[in-house]
């Protein structure tokens, strides 16, 4: 008789096996169709896409003017996921928790753009 656990060590040794085998074929495949042509020597500058570079790249300051959307963002998603755990089981815990995360949501949207940083039209 076979034991459960030699089954499942098994298995697992049989997933690596197809695994390895797959991984390595397809490199064997990348490098049959690799095109052969050099690289280009612009490849590895800050700007690949043939954009030139003004100035120094490591004394360039960038401006975070994306960060507030991707909170604003980030806040909606938390709370649309906290949504969908609250509906699968109501409650008023869970409402009055989604509510108070949805108010934030407003209040923060509210106060960036009293602020001037979430700006719609202009």
């Amino acid at each position: 008789m076979i034991e459960p656990g030699a089954i499942a060590i098994t298995a697992v040794a049989t997933a690596m096996a197809v695994g390895a085998v797959l991984e390595g074929g397809s490199l064997v495949i990348n490098k049959l169709l690799e095109d052969p042509t050099p690289e280009h020597p612009d490849k590895y500058e800050t700007y690949e896409c043939g954009e030139l570079t003004l100035g120094d790249p490591k004394e360039v300051r960038y401006t975070v003017n994306f960060f507030p959307y991707l909170i604003a963002f980030f806040v909606a998603e938390v709370t649309g996921a906290l949504a969908l755990v609250g509906a699968n089981n109501p409650s008023i815990n869970a409402l009055i928790g989604l509510s108070m995360l949805f108010f934030a949501l407003l209040a923060g949207i509210a106060w960036m753009r009293k602020i001037r940083i979430m700006v719609w039209m202009r």
